[in-house]
């Protein structure tokens, strides 16, 4: 449910997403998309995606409280309006939102990342009573509107995450919404089975660019050169994030560049920082250190770039820095960390792709706060279309050098495949298979934990590896 500002009658809403009034012209209250929550004085608005028709339930909200519909087609005997897109007049009633509190702007992009990044956001800002960002994960191309249209009188901050499942999602919210900043976390091949080549990925991300305003800033974590976005960036001294000014021309000139090493503390999840902040046009630098605690090491740069966004949202640099090394991960399924019984168990089961399972893998093997045994338990990574096999090959090949491994069990039939073309391998009498139709195998997996040992748990969303969580914690808690 959603309260419009300024905006208590049917002609006015029709006005303002130009559309066809058609009946009285009724005062309401609060504007639903979802008909089981209609209620007294609410306007339905029918949205259509790949897996429902809004427009079927239209009666069905009138007939539980709503006044009238929103719809692409006049619905007899009953009042509403009608448009001739629904989703360009909910892109309409999210500008209208946007330009009427003007609060200052954070879209959030990238493969992987966008939530936490979102999350420390929410955290540096957490003093504050007027910010809106992003619910969970609602970040798709109906998310976001959603999110703007939460918007009060008083906010001040507005934070999204805008993430593309397609070609061309990006298109129309860069249209219709406005950035005073923009974040790109990383590209990689996530989804890449959808996209069909990294290009299109890079094509579909940096379109948000297009709702950037004057003098508005691009903060990069994903490419070398963010005008001629090809070459990804490398973090082989650290983790690099540079900032862009919106400029005339096309060309994004370089602000800033900011710098951090990382190295893992004695606790777990917890990692000693040396963040550097270079300005281009003073030749000075700025040195910070600090500790946080990011869960794995690849979130020290997803801090680093949450930390320079509250900078470009006007707070302090050295404030944002202190305030993001107080921040401790609430999201359980994002490399959350906690102790079971003796052991330590790593959820990481929201999602997989390539780059991400190499930055878990990695982790694994070179933080020394661990406990030395290892014993991942690994799901397929979905949606990587023609790059699959190699991907799932490479992965297994990873996770076979992990330092004190005991084991690896693999669930699903990439993995599988990727066992089978492992051929003749010493190491393969570590691997073992999970047959998600029969019973998940307690008693042999408690063979490898009589000493303490990490756990690292990880798949694609669609594997639902979160059972495996459950399992674990009822067995061996």
């Amino acid at each position: 449910m959603f309260e419009l500002i300024d905006v208590e009658d049917l002609k006015t809403l029709s006005i303002i997403i130009d559309g066809e009034l058609i009946g009285e012209n009724k005062p309401f209250t609060s504007l639903i998309t979802d008909s089981r929550k209609a209620k007294k004085n609410s306007v339905f608005l029918a949205l259509q995606g790949e897996d429902f028709d809004g427009h079927n339930f239209c009666e069905s909200a009138i007939h539980s409280g709503s006044i009238a519909y929103i719809s692409n087609k006049k619905i007899n005997n009953h009042d509403g309006i009608v448009v001739q897109d629904t989703y360009i007049a909910l892109l309409k009633l999210a500008k209208f939102q946007q330009e009427k509190v003007k609060p200052k702007t954070l879209a959030i992009t990238g493969s992987n990342g966008k939530t936490t990044v979102k999350e420390m956001m929410a955290f540096i800002f957490k003093d504050q009573q007027n910010i809106v960002t992003t619910n969970k994960n609602d970040n798709n191309q109906f998310g976001v509107p959603f999110t703007v249209l939460r918007l009060k009188n008083n906010t001040k901050y507005l934070v999204f995450e805008c993430g593309a499942r397609k070609i061309g999602d990006f298109d129309l919210i860069s249209e219709y919404l406005y950035f005073d900043v923009v974040a790109i976390t990383n590209v990689n091949n996530s989804h890449i089975g959808i996209f069909k080549n990294q290009q299109n990925i890079i094509k579909t991300k940096i379109k948000l660019l297009d709702g950037l305003v004057d003098h508005g800033s691009v903060i990069n974590g994903a490419f070398e050169n963010l005008n001629s976005p090809t070459q990804f960036m490398k973090n082989d001294q650290g983790y690099k994030v540079t900032t862009h000014a919106n400029s005339d021309s096309s060309e994004k000139p370089l602000k800033e560049e900011f710098l951090c090493r990382a190295t893992a503390d004695h606790t777990p999840g917890r990692y000693r920082l040396l963040i550097k902040k270079i300005d281009r046009d003073s030749s000075q630098s700025m040195e910070m250190q600090g500790i946080g605690t990011f869960g794995a090491v690849h979130n020290c740069h997803n801090a680093l770039i949450a930390a320079v966004a509250a900078t470009e949202l006007g707070k302090g640099f050295s404030d944002s820095i202190a305030q993001i090394c107080k921040y401790v991960s609430p999201l359980r399924d994002r490399f959350f960390i906690e102790k079971m019984g003796k052991h330590l168990l790593i959820d990481d089961t929201y999602n997989a792709n390539p780059s991400s399972f190499s930055s878990a893998i990695n982790d694994l093997s070179n933080n020394s706060a661990y406990p030395k045994n290892k014993l991942l338990v690994i799901g397929d990574m979905l949606e990587l279309g023609e790059f699959s096999r190699e991907e799932h090959l490479r992965i297994l090949k990873e996770s076979l050098k992990v330092p004190g491994l005991k084991a690896v069990f693999i669930e699903g039939s990439r993995f599988k495949k990727a066992l089978f073309e492992l051929g003749h391998n010493h190491e393969e009498e570590k691997i073992f298979v999970i047959d998600s139709q029969e019973s998940f195998p307690i008693e042999l997996i408690s063979q490898f934990l009589y000493e303490e040992t990490t756990i690292l748990v990880k798949g694609s969303r669609g594997m639902k590896m979160e059972r495996i969580i459950s399992l674990f914690v009822e067995n061996f808690s």
